[in-house]
């Protein structure tokens, strides 16, 4: 759905509304006109370090880590 339809079904969603619902409405579009925003060229490269960075105690990709929880299942999985 482009951007036009979106707006115009969204202009017809609030032929129904009534006035709280619509003070609601501007109270969203404040906070998210509000909202600081970052270039995901920037926070893509700090997100990709923050996982790296947490590899080693990750006891998904280290078994080592799986070892000692002792919830973790030691048999393997049978189907009946």
């Amino acid at each position: 759905m482009g951007e036009v339809e979106r707006a115009s079904h969204r202009a017809a969603d609030m032929d129904e509304w009534d006035v709280p619902q619509m003070k609601k409405e501007v109270e969203s579009l404040k906070y998210q006109l509000a909202f600081k925003r970052e270039k995901s060229s920037k926070t893509v490269t700090d997100l990709v370090k923050w996982i790296e960075d947490g590899v080693p105690e990750d006891p998904f990709l280290n078994p080592e880590l799986m070892k000692s929880n002792p919830w973790v299942e030691k048999g393997k999985c049978v189907l009946l």
